[in-house]
């Protein structure tokens, strides 16, 4: 009854204003109810997603300037493996025998022995590490026998361990003939080379 008499006392003027004052106000709280309050909940949660992405990317940045340690690194170490892969045994054409005349020929040939022959011979195991590697390594082995004389055998085994030095000598037979140059020499020579895959 007071505001219905509070009502009537006011001018007409003041009525609608006083009405158009309640619907801006009641406008207003309707629009920060259902704009701008979810608007300021929305930019909060943008602020936080930011500052996340902001640490992600300095995260990432740090990585990124490590990892350019970590290539020299790995470039680093591959450069000190290259004589050691180089030196492995790998078959060819399915043969060891076959890639170990390759490559002796030429060194054997060049110490001045004939009637070169190769054969593949049963391989060694390597002690295996622990923890246990995904590769392990063996000694691939392979007969050569050839003729030639004393000095032309030990020559070759010279030259042998000057330009292979990873190559070792498992046993060495020379089978005297009658001629000092055609002595029929046997030996064992053993490569590194890669064995099998303990895991996938």
């Amino acid at each position: 009854m007071k505001n219905a008499g509070f009502l009537q006392n006011m001018a007409p003027n003041a009525q609608r204003s006083f009405f158009v004052s309640i619907a801006i106000g009641a406008i207003a709280v309707v629009l920060y109810m259902f704009g701008v309050e979810p608007a300021q909940s929305a930019l909060v949660k943008d602020r936080e997603k930011l500052e996340q992405l902001h640490g992600e990317q300095n995260r990432i940045n740090r990585d990124l300037k490590g990892a350019e340690n970590v290539k020299k690194n790995i470039a680093d170490l591959n450069g000190k493996l290259k004589p050691y892969k180089e030196a492995m045994l790998t078959p060819l054409l399915g043969s060891y025998s076959m890639r170990a005349k390759t490559i002796l020929d030429p060194i054997a040939i060049g110490a001045g022995l004939t009637d070169i022959d190769y054969a593949k011979e049963d391989f060694r195991a390597l002690p295996v590490p622990k923890p246990t590697p995904r590769q392990l390594y063996t000694r691939a082995a392979v007969r050569l026998t050839a003729k030639g004389s004393y000095q032309r055998a030990i020559s070759f085994l010279m030259r042998l361990e000057k330009e292979m030095p990873l190559v070792s000598l498992q046993s060495m037979e020379i089978d005297a003939q009658q001629h000092p140059t055609k002595q029929i020499v046997t030996f064992v020579l053993e490569w590194p080379a890669e064995g099998g895959l303990t895991r996938k």
